[in-house]
Protein backbone atom coordinates (compact mmCIF):
# COMPACT_ATOMS: atom_id res chain seq x y z
CA UNK A 1 0.00 0.00 0.00
CA UNK A 2 1.24 3.48 -0.83
CA UNK A 3 1.59 5.74 2.19
CA UNK A 4 1.26 9.48 2.46
CA UNK A 5 3.84 11.78 4.00
CA UNK A 6 3.11 15.29 5.20
CA UNK A 7 5.85 17.90 5.10
CA UNK A 8 5.79 21.52 6.24
CA UNK A 9 7.57 23.90 3.84
CA UNK A 10 7.54 27.67 4.22
CA UNK A 11 4.18 27.72 5.97
CA UNK A 12 2.52 25.34 3.50
CA UNK A 13 1.64 21.71 4.07
CA UNK A 14 2.71 19.38 1.29
CA UNK A 15 1.33 15.83 1.08
CA UNK A 16 3.30 13.37 -1.02
CA UNK A 17 2.92 9.69 -1.78
CA UNK A 18 5.81 7.39 -1.00
CA UNK A 19 6.72 3.76 -1.56
CA UNK A 20 7.23 1.77 1.64
CA UNK A 21 10.82 0.53 1.92
CA UNK A 22 11.20 -2.85 0.27
CA UNK A 23 7.76 -2.80 -1.40
CA UNK A 24 7.15 -3.75 -5.01
CA UNK A 25 4.07 -4.73 -6.96
CA UNK A 26 3.42 -7.72 -9.21
CA UNK A 27 0.48 -8.61 -11.40
CA UNK A 28 -1.14 -11.81 -10.15
CA UNK A 29 -4.24 -13.94 -10.47
CA UNK A 30 -5.62 -16.93 -8.64
CA UNK A 31 -6.39 -19.99 -10.77
CA UNK A 32 -7.25 -23.44 -9.47
CA UNK A 33 -6.47 -22.32 -5.91
CA UNK A 34 -2.94 -21.19 -6.81
CA UNK A 35 -1.53 -17.71 -7.23
CA UNK A 36 0.01 -17.12 -10.64
CA UNK A 37 2.33 -14.24 -11.44
CA UNK A 38 2.29 -12.55 -14.82
CA UNK A 39 5.45 -13.15 -16.84
CA UNK A 40 6.33 -11.86 -20.27
CA UNK A 41 7.65 -13.97 -23.12
CA UNK A 42 10.38 -11.73 -24.51
CA UNK A 43 12.35 -14.51 -26.15
CA UNK A 44 14.82 -14.69 -23.26
CA UNK A 45 13.31 -17.50 -21.22
CA UNK A 46 10.76 -15.38 -19.37
CA UNK A 47 10.69 -11.90 -17.90
CA UNK A 48 9.00 -10.92 -14.65
CA UNK A 49 7.51 -7.41 -14.70
CA UNK A 50 8.10 -5.73 -11.32
CA UNK A 51 6.62 -2.35 -10.51
CA UNK A 52 7.85 0.26 -8.04
CA UNK A 53 4.37 1.74 -7.51
CA UNK A 54 0.89 0.23 -7.56
CA UNK A 55 -0.21 2.86 -10.07
CA UNK A 56 2.46 1.74 -12.56
CA UNK A 57 1.17 -1.84 -12.38
CA UNK A 58 -2.44 -0.65 -12.73
CA UNK A 59 -1.51 1.36 -15.84
CA UNK A 60 0.19 -1.74 -17.28
CA UNK A 61 -2.99 -3.75 -16.67
CA UNK A 62 -5.26 -1.08 -18.13
CA UNK A 63 -3.18 -0.32 -21.22
CA UNK A 64 -2.36 -3.98 -21.78
CA UNK A 65 -6.07 -4.80 -21.73
CA UNK A 66 -5.60 -7.76 -19.40
CA UNK A 67 -8.70 -9.68 -18.40
CA UNK A 68 -10.42 -9.06 -15.07
CA UNK A 69 -8.74 -12.02 -13.35
CA UNK A 70 -5.43 -10.15 -13.05
CA UNK A 71 -4.84 -7.79 -10.13
CA UNK A 72 -2.04 -5.75 -8.60
CA UNK A 73 -0.42 -7.34 -5.53
CA UNK A 74 2.09 -5.79 -3.15
CA UNK A 75 5.14 -7.88 -2.33
CA UNK A 76 8.15 -7.16 -0.12
CA UNK A 77 11.82 -7.94 -0.80
CA UNK A 78 11.74 -11.33 0.94
CA UNK A 79 8.59 -12.42 -0.88
CA UNK A 80 10.04 -11.35 -4.20
CA UNK A 81 13.21 -13.33 -3.51
CA UNK A 82 11.01 -16.34 -2.71
CA UNK A 83 9.09 -15.94 -5.99
CA UNK A 84 12.34 -15.72 -7.98
CA UNK A 85 13.95 -18.68 -6.19
CA UNK A 86 10.88 -20.88 -5.98
CA UNK A 87 7.94 -21.07 -8.35
CA UNK A 88 9.45 -18.64 -10.88
CA UNK A 89 13.10 -19.70 -10.74
CA UNK A 90 12.95 -20.23 -14.52
CA UNK A 91 12.56 -16.47 -15.08
CA UNK A 92 15.76 -15.10 -16.63
CA UNK A 93 15.11 -11.36 -16.36
CA UNK A 94 13.20 -8.76 -14.36
CA UNK A 95 11.62 -5.80 -16.15
CA UNK A 96 11.34 -2.69 -13.98
CA UNK A 97 8.17 -0.65 -14.57
CA UNK A 98 7.65 -1.77 -18.18
CA UNK A 99 4.89 -0.37 -20.38
CA UNK A 100 2.70 -2.67 -22.51
CA UNK A 101 3.83 -0.97 -25.71
CA UNK A 102 7.41 -1.93 -24.83
CA UNK A 103 6.31 -5.57 -24.97
CA UNK A 104 4.60 -5.03 -28.33
CA UNK A 105 7.59 -3.14 -29.74
CA UNK A 106 10.08 -5.61 -28.23
CA UNK A 107 11.92 -2.86 -26.35
CA UNK A 108 11.44 -4.32 -22.85
CA UNK A 109 15.17 -5.07 -22.83
CA UNK A 110 15.73 -1.37 -22.15
CA UNK A 111 14.29 -1.77 -18.62
CA UNK A 112 15.45 -5.29 -17.71
CA UNK A 113 18.02 -6.70 -15.34
CA UNK A 114 19.31 -10.23 -15.15
CA UNK A 115 17.39 -12.18 -12.50
CA UNK A 116 20.51 -12.85 -10.41
CA UNK A 117 21.57 -9.21 -10.46
CA UNK A 118 18.10 -8.11 -9.31
CA UNK A 119 18.13 -10.72 -6.54
CA UNK A 120 21.54 -9.39 -5.39
CA UNK A 121 20.00 -5.92 -5.24
CA UNK A 122 17.08 -7.23 -3.14
CA UNK A 123 19.36 -9.16 -0.79
CA UNK A 124 21.65 -6.15 -0.31
CA UNK A 125 18.65 -3.90 0.36
CA UNK A 126 17.41 -6.30 3.04
CA UNK A 127 20.87 -6.42 4.61
CA UNK A 128 21.17 -2.61 4.59
CA UNK A 129 17.74 -2.16 6.20
CA UNK A 130 18.57 -4.64 8.96
CA UNK A 131 21.98 -3.12 9.70
CA UNK A 132 20.65 0.45 9.84
CA UNK A 133 17.98 -0.15 12.47
CA UNK A 134 16.89 2.62 14.83
CA UNK A 135 19.31 1.61 17.59
CA UNK A 136 22.35 1.76 15.30
CA UNK A 137 24.64 4.74 15.79
CA UNK A 138 24.66 7.09 12.81
CA UNK A 139 27.94 8.57 11.61
CA UNK A 140 28.25 12.31 12.16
Amino acid sequence: MIGTATRETEGATERTRYRPRGAYWLITKTANGRVEVLTLDCGTGGTLPVFSHAEEAEIFLHLGQADDEWRVTEIRNGGLIYVLCGPYACVKEVALDPLPEMVAQRTVGLVTLARDRFMDHLANARWRSRSSGPDQARPS
